[in-house]
């Protein structure tokens, strides 16, 4: 796998679709190509590693540990919530260097 989770994000929506997702969140669907686990639970597999250090670098440890524990313990929640916080927040990043450019 040569590719980031940042290019594929960037790869998979369109500057309106970001917009979306910052406005109403992956869980309202407009993540199209993130609503399923299955998808979400392979994303964050795909790219743990990256999508960790990203939330680790600008959240802090504690917002993993509080997705786990809003999660129960449920793994595969937590991955679900994980990818889906990522794209809300690389979506919010990729609008603003848009919006600057403009």
């Amino acid at each position: 796998m040569n590719t980031t989770a940042l290019e594929t994000i960037k790869d998979t929506y369109d500057i309106d679709t970001l917009r979306e997702i910052v406005e109403h969140g992956c869980a309202s669907g407009v993540a199209h190509d993130h609503i399923y686990y299955m998808d979400n639970v392979k994303f964050f597999n795909d790219y743990e590693d990256e999508i960790t250090d990203y939330m680790v670098d600008n959240f802090g440890s504690e917002m993993l540990v509080e997705l786990f524990s809003n999660n129960e313990g449920n793994l595969r929640g937590y991955m679900n919530d994980m990818t889906w916080t990522y794209i809300e927040m690389i979506a919010s990043t990729i609008i603003e260097e848009y919006e600057d450019q403009q």
